[in-house]
């Protein structure tokens, strides 16, 4: 084994993983003992007997050995291999080299239980852990546990040789193993460490490094290409989820067993470790073989995967499975005990869903019907093919034809996940919309607890119920299909628009009134945020709306009025549920001169944040409110400059809408230049459109006497376009 070899290596991977955009994500180091280690992992791919060594020891410094399939030992490869310290499956030394490393603490070792790389992560687990392969259907290998079983043992009964001064026994080491005593072996310890790894997204397609392979070599064997094409894919920026699971003291492990069996009279060393090695074997495998299967992290596939395969004897339309998925990523999370991948935690998964590009479902989604796995109706009726699941494919192209079945095979040894699954499946259908509802409003009041503690200020904070989202007449008996998603200005707090929505509750609508992130809190809440949040505040409320309404009208004033137009313009698919818009002063022109300068402003404060400079600064300016009550005294710079960028993207995008629109504008509107109303009647092409202006020297045209200007041309736009009758 040669250690300059070792590191070029570490150091020519660590480049390359680079330059291909490896997204590796590692937990559980930090646990690693100090003690020869017997690293033992689920085995999918090939360049798991490269990447993980490598991981560890660029992590940790520590030198891994691993065994290798003996087919690869041939040419350049064998000693390259050869020169890292692996060693072939049929090498006759390979248990005395184990053994010696791992009684003396030479090097770490890596071995994969189960024998050989399962393609098709099909596992019974009925009684112990069994695999399904061409090679073998049978109990995952002992091997690996006789190995650390025999190190720890084989240790301590040199230790005891040696104090005991049994040179019979100190030869036969020698002899047989070709290691003896030394010092250091009173101190050390054998630990077996679960290793679990997860891929995602398991997807098949051409991709470079296969593109690259195939141009360079000829004749290459379909078992080879295949493993190009799925670990090309995983290694091009996939997700490669490497847990590193509690240590197992081998000395702990065995101790109680050991002792007595160590006591028993005439039997010989031989013996006794023999009886221990059987007693244990097949116990230490289960445990370290569920640690590594079970504690795999759960991802959108999974889930996505394991909804299709409960719901084969049923229809259900695309909102409906998003609903199930949508509920059992958060139960699970809520249940605990279960590791996540980013694609199921709430913040993430409430995106299916936004009507937008959706990566997390709509890949898995477009997978699942190329694979006919599932057939969509003129309808948006799902129906699950009875044979989705079954696996008639290949061993070696099950990961290309039937990858749903690969990764179902994986979340089916988990029993939380599947028996959350099963239990929303029983729910009723009309209960699922209200459920979802209900979790992402209570998310959004827990999101404002939240912030308001972290950024209350005792002289600039508000009264908590001012900046507090809320809904009206959304109860899960009520029969309202249309809601009105409300959205209120910059500075201010869903209090805002707290007459606007009463008066909308009273011609018979579901509202949900939201607050943009940064408001409602404290003003300096704004320097923390960027126009993409308040956006995501309002696609969060749609998400959440969408789930209990047939159709959705969106009214936003000021700042929310942009807000709600970007919206539109950004959901003008066939299947979006906004049907109408109402914008009321949208903030698309400002009166103020100096709103110009803030980006200059903004670029002199980062130079002498960068000279660490104090003096000079200008982070905010106080202004008087209309609503003093409600609105922000100070404003903070940076937040005006996030307006700006606002302001850009709506207007850029205006030409998108296809919902009708009503635009209402104050004639002398101190804050929003009139001529913004203009500008968004004139680029929005592709809907119907109307607009008034009202006569008022106010900005905020929703609250106080000029507030019944604004709801009679409301009330009379929702009559003309029949969305209410008189």
């Amino acid at each position: 084994m040669d250690k300059n070899t070792i590191k070029y290596t570490s150091f020519a991977l660590n480049i390359l993983t680079k330059a291909l955009g490896s997204n590796f994500k590692i937990s559980g180091l930090e646990k690693l003992p100090n003690k020869p280690v017997l690293f033992v992992a689920n085995h999918f791919t090939r360049s798991e007997t490269f990447f993980l060594p490598y991981l560890i020891y660029k992590n940790t410094g520590r030198q891994i050995r691993c065994l290798a399939d003996s087919s690869l030992f041939k040419g350049f490869l064998g000693n390259f291999l050869s020169s890292v310290g692996a060693v072939s499956t049929s090498d006759k030394n390979r248990d005395k080299i184990i053994l010696n490393d791992l009684v003396n603490a030479n090097y770490d070792w890596m071995i994969y239980p189960e024998g050989s790389m399962i393609k098709n992560k099909k596992i019974d687990n009925n009684k112990g852990y069994t695999n399904y392969t061409p090679q073998r259907i049978g109990d995952v290998r002992t091997g690996s546990a006789v190995l650390g079983l025999k190190s720890e043992i084989y240790r301590d009964y040199l230790v005891k040789a040696y104090e005991n001064n049994d040179e019979a026994i100190l030869a036969n080491f020698e002899k047989n193993f070709n290691f003896g005593y030394n010092k250091k072996l009173a101190d050390l310890s054998t630990y077996i460490v679960p290793v679990s790894i997860t891929y995602y997204p398991l997807r098949p397609g051409e991709n470079k490094i296969k593109n690259l392979l195939t141009r360079f070599l000829k004749d290459i064997p379909k078992q080879i290409l295949e493993e190009f094409e799925i670990e090309g894919n995983f290694l091009l920026g996939a997700e490669i989820n490497v847990r590193f699971n509690d240590p197992i003291s081998l000395k702990d492990y065995i101790k109680n067993v050991k002792y007595p069996i160590d006591r028993l009279p005439i039997i010989g060393h031989e013996f006794k470790s023999n009886l221990i090695i059987k007693y244990f074997k097949n116990k230490l495998t289960y445990q370290f073989m569920k640690a590594i299967y079970h504690n795999i992290k759960i991802n959108f596939d999974h889930l996505f995967a394991a909804t299709l395969f409960y719901l084969k004897d049923r229809k259900v339309t695309i909102l409906q499975l998003k609903q199930i998925i949508y509920l059992a990523a958060i139960t699970i999370d809520k249940l605990g005990g279960s590791r996540l991948n980013d694609s199921v935690r709430r913040d993430n998964i409430i995106k299916i869903f936004s009507d937008e590009k959706c990566k997390i479902f709509d890949d898995v989604f477009a997978l699942a019907k190329v694979q006919k796995i599932i057939e969509v109706d003129q309808n948006n009726m799902i129906l699950v093919r009875k044979d989705a699941f079954v696996d008639d494919e290949s061993f070696h192209r099950i990961r290309l034809e039937n990858s749903l079945k690969v990764v179902l095979n994986e979340v089916l040894l988990l029993k939380k996940p599947n028996f959350v699954i099963k239990h929303i499946i029983k729910t009723k259908i009309s209960d699922l919309g209200h459920m979802v509802f209900s979790d992402i409003f209570a998310r959004d009041l827990e999101n404002y607890e939240t912030d308001y503690q972290s950024f209350f200020d005792k002289e600039m904070s508000k009264n908590k119920e001012i900046g507090r989202p809320f809904t009206l007449n959304c109860q899960k008996d009520n029969k309202v299909k249309i809601g009105f998603l409300i959205i209120h200005g910059y500075k201010s707090a869903p209090k805002e628009v707290e007459d606007l929505a009463y008066f909308l509750e009273d011609l018979n609508f579901k509202i949900y009134a939201v607050r943009l992130k940064g408001h409602g809190t404290s003003p300096v809440n704004l320097k923390c945020v960027k126009w993409q949040d308040w956006y995501d505040s309002v696609d969060d409320g749609y998400c959440a709306l969408r789930n209990i309404v047939d159709k959705i009208i969106v009214i936003g004033f000021s700042t929310g009025g942009l807000l709600s137009l970007m919206l539109a313009a950004n959901k003008n698919i066939k299947n979006s549920k906004i049907s109408n818009i109402i914008s009321i002063n949208s903030a698309l022109r400002l009166r103020d001169i100096r709103s110009h300068l803030v980006p200059g402003i903004n670029l002199w404060n980062d130079v002498l944040d960068r000279f660490r400079i104090n003096r000079g600064r200008f982070d905010y300016i106080d202004n008087d409110p209309e609503n003093p009550h409600i609105n922000y005294s100070r404003n903070y710079l940076s937040g005006v400059e996030e307006l700006g960028k606002l302001m850009s993207k709506v207007e850029a995008g205006l030409h998108k809408i296809r919902a009708e629109t009503l635009i209402i504008q104050g004639d002398k509107d101190p804050v929003v230049n009139p001529k913004s109303a203009d500008i968004i009647y004139k680029k929005i092409k592709n809907a119907k459109k109307e607009m008034f202006a009202i006569d008022s020297n106010r900005h905020v045209i929703v609250t106080g006497e000029v507030k019944s200007k604004t709801f009679s041309i409301i009330k009379n736009y929702l009559a003309k376009t029949k969305i209410i009758s008189y």
